[in-house]
């Protein structure tokens, strides 16, 4: 799964900005979290149309990233983690998607996602 990174001032209504603009472009937001960085803030989206995000956001000459995350039903969560942490996988950072599932965004997707599957775990990528 795509996850985009937007890095905004940590100023009052940057957020609100951006979120506009996603909807003003008809780019529906299905997770968002946000790290404070000092003056600066990371935005963390998993969205209907990332690509799309990513050439309206750079039109708009905000900084923005692209990276592969896993998404796993919170449920299975303890296990994931045990399973990765025991094949040397770090989870980088996490953050809640609808309550039920949570993104992960992990130092190796590739093995992440092999060992994932040879388990039988049902994750998304």
């Amino acid at each position: 799964m795509k996850q985009i990174s937007v890095f905004l001032e940590n100023r009052p209504g940057r957020l609100a900005n951006l979120l506009k603009i996603l909807k003003e472009n008809n780019i529906k937001v299905f997770a968002m979290g946000i790290a404070e960085a000092g003056n600066y803030g990371i935005v963390r989206l998993i969205l209907d149309n990332p690509d799309r995000a990513i050439e309206v956001l750079r039109n708009m000459n905000m900084a923005v990233n692209k990276s592969e995350v896993i998404i796993v039903s919170i449920e299975l969560l303890p296990e994931v983690s045990k399973v990765l942490g025991e094949a040397g996988i770090n989870i980088d950072y996490a953050y809640t998607m609808d309550g039920r599932k949570v993104v992960l965004k992990v130092s190796d997707e590739i093995k992440a996602s092999e060992v994932l599957r040879n388990l039988g775990m049902e994750f998304i990528v």
